[in-house]
């Protein structure tokens, strides 16, 4: 049985989730597996089965099939593959990217160098203050020139679903390559890529409880690609380098479990997104929703909220301190630099107050709904401690 102790009190799910024990055990089968995947020998051969499997389970929780499955170092990688893998095919006449405002830095910051680099125009979406990008502004923001389209299924931050499917429709009419950062979405709603029918989607194993430092990149065509990483061949030609199969092995496990899991795990996710609703309306403190909360216009496991008159940071800090509560204020990438004021929330038109008080809640498969009466007790004493604090000083 996983020692629960570490997770008690975690809300901070869309950063990282717990490695499994299914996960877990399945990674320290395959320490033991060394051969080189690659090689002719009889335990090479057995490696590649693994490596054949774990794609398959990958594909199976994806609803497509093994070879449209690429392995990556995680998300950000996939995402880096999907945009300039894609642009390598129109460097002779660089053209329109389309994103928005709302994308993961690994999406934002890779569309920014290619247009640094080889000279594409750029059209960044804000979303409504829902915190959802319009499709008319997608289908307005489409040119004869648009070489990409990029947007995340649903936002880090926020949890707010984005029209995927819509976009996906208008891409395809269009010829145009699209890309879907799913990361926050892989194993926290069904999604099936041949039917969304974007050319990439990009997912990350850690966000399902598999490991770090692997995840991957689904692909439509691989003629409409181009490789980032060239070597010995492996991945069909597409990713060279010898496979992380200790990692490959949690994350073919990761899936497999959340596979079969997935819908009792959104379900329970939002049976605590309804009690911490439920209990924060009964509260004396005042709080704000930024962002869809209803379970169409966002996920079940995250809310963005803001405590007027309290900065986000000194609460997260305070919480974690007094009562070993983790929360988030922002994405997890972002916090590795110097401290700004959320994007996301910024094109969402909220004010910087609002902004500053901001902290995200995320739930997982290990969230108990006693947790949820934890927190919010937690947070009604430290918002309190904080404005006294403020008041007397």
């Amino acid at each position: 049985m996983m020692d629960m102790h570490p997770i008690e009190g975690y809300f901070d799910y869309n950063a990282t989730t717990p490695v499994s024990e299914a996960a877990a055990a399945a990674m320290t089968a395959a320490l033991r597996l060394f051969a080189n995947p690659s090689g002719r020998t009889r335990p090479s051969t057995s490696n590649r089965e693994l490596i054949r499997e774990s794609k398959a389970r990958v594909a199976r929780l994806l609803g497509t099939v093994p070879e449209k499955v690429f392995f990556t170092s995680g998300g950000s990688e996939a995402n880096n593959w999907a945009i300039k893998g894609s642009l390598l095919n129109d460097l002779a006449a660089p053209g329109h990217i389309l994103t928005t405002a709302i994308e993961h830095p690994s999406v934002i910051e890779t569309i920014r160098y290619c247009a640094r680099q080889f000279g594409f125009e750029v059209t960044c979406l804000k979303p409504d203050a829902s915190g959802a990008v319009s499709l008319e502004a997608v289908a307005d923001a489409i040119r004869p020139d648009t070489r990409l389209i990029s947007m995340m299924y649903a936002n880090n931050e926020t949890g707010v679903i984005q029209p995927v499917e819509q976009v996906a429709a208008l891409a395809r009419a269009g010829d145009i390559p699209f890309h879907v950062d799913a990361v926050q979405a892989v194993g926290k709603r069904p999604l099936d890529v041949e039917a969304l029918g974007a050319d990439f989607v990009s997912l990350s194993a850690h966000k399902f409880y598999g490991p770090k430092g692997i995840g991957g990149l689904y692909i439509r065509d691989i003629d409409r690609i181009s490789p980032l990483i060239h070597g010995g061949g492996q991945e069909m030609a597409m990713r060279s380098g010898t496979e992380n199969l200790v990692a490959i092995a949690g994350l073919g496990e990761a899936a497999d479990e959340c596979r079969r899991e997935l819908e009792r795990w959104d379900r329970h996710c939002l049976d605590c997104k309804q009690r911490l609703l439920e209990r924060l309306r009964k509260t004396a403190i005042e709080t704000r929703i930024n962002g869809l909360s209803d379970c169409a216009g966002a996920l079940s496991n995250t809310l963005n909220l803001s405590v007027p008159g309290v900065r986000g940071e000194a609460l997260a800090l305070l919480m974690e301190k007094k009562d070993g509560i983790v929360v988030s204020i922002g994405s997890a990438c972002s916090n590795n630099k110097t401290r700004q004021l959320s994007p996301v929330l910024q094109a969402m038109g909220l004010a910087d107050e609002a902004i500053q008080s901001a902290i995200r809640i995320s739930f997982g498969r290990f969230t108990r709904l006693d947790d949820i009466d934890r927190f919010v007790d937690s947070l009604e004493r430290c918002v309190q401690q904080l404005k006294t604090m403020s008041f007397n000083g």
